[in-house]
């Protein structure tokens, strides 16, 4: 690994990208883990940040060291695509949990598009990484984005429910559009068990297991953690931004998502 200092990691970016691939690779795993993310930091583009994370091997290491803000950028850029599922199972449960607490919130209600689109991506990843990363989403702002849009027409839905006799493609199962199936198939092929609290939540139904001392789905409850979080997060020692910048770096309100739903993708358009 080099130990020279990078006088211009502006620059350095600039010269990995314009190189072929197997030259910048070469390059740019000689640079120590500190240079590296200094180049990925200082690169704004979106897009040419994400293939300077692919002249790695793995690129998991530096996703996980990278700041919050730097890595959201990239996953921003790719939203509604189904390209942001590349990246995703590389982020930590605690870095995730972070992004949901920045992206599913304004102003204090839940942002039930963009939530819509990041579900989306997560139903594009493999079945462990999906299961993993939807524990850092609570069930009751889950079961808000599908509410009316996933209709089971049975009068017996909770006894049906209760005894596991229903899935995604059970008979008498409608959904409103193939985004909201294709998330509720994602959870069934991810959790089965988290898919039936979704269930549960999502008609309103009681509990009388274990799991019924549960608070089920309050999104009173899962704002208020959310705050929680994020204050705890700002108090914490060695953090390198506070949620607040973390939203102006992003410039979240600037960003907006068009919803194509004859192929189920979506295009970003450019933040003002």
């Amino acid at each position: 690994m080099s130990n020279r200092k990078l006088i211009d990691p502006q620059f350095e970016s600039q010269k990995l990208l314009q190189m072929p691939t197997a030259q910048a690779e070469v390059l740019f795993q000689s640079y120590t883990t500190e240079q590296q993310l200094d180049i990925i930091s200082s690169t704004r583009d979106p897009k040419s940040r994400e293939g300077l994370y692919y002249l790695v091997p793995d690129c998991t290491s530096l996703i996980q060291m990278s700041a919050t803000e730097d890595v959201l950028q990239v996953l921003d850029a790719n939203l509604g695509t189904g390209l942001a599922s590349v990246l995703l199972p590389s982020l930590s449960s605690e870095q995730f949990e972070e992004m949901m607490d920045l992206v599913l919130w304004r102003n204090g209600k839940l942002d039930e598009k963009t939530l819509d689109f990041w579900l989306f991506e997560l139903s594009e990843c493999e079945a462990d990484e999906l299961g993993r990363l939807l524990t850092q989403i609570d069930i009751g702002i889950i079961a808000s984005l599908l509410r009316g849009r996933v209709e089971v027409s049975s009068d017996f839905k909770a006894l049906f429910i209760e005894e596991g006799l229903i899935e995604p493609s059970s008979e008498g199962v409608e959904y409103t559009d193939e985004r909201a199936k294709a998330i509720m198939n994602a959870i069934w092929e991810a959790d089965q068990d988290l898919f039936i609290r979704v269930l549960y939540e999502l008609f309103g139904l009681d509990r009388e297991d274990e799991l019924g001392e549960e608070l089920w789905g309050s999104l009173e409850r899962a704002k208020a953690e959310q705050e929680e979080r994020v204050q705890e997060r700002d108090r914490a020692a060695g953090i390198n931004v506070t949620e607040g910048e973390v939203l102006e770096k992003v410039d979240l309100e600037n960003l907006e998502l068009e919803d194509d739903e004859d192929d189920g993708s979506a295009k970003e358009t450019e933040n003002v």
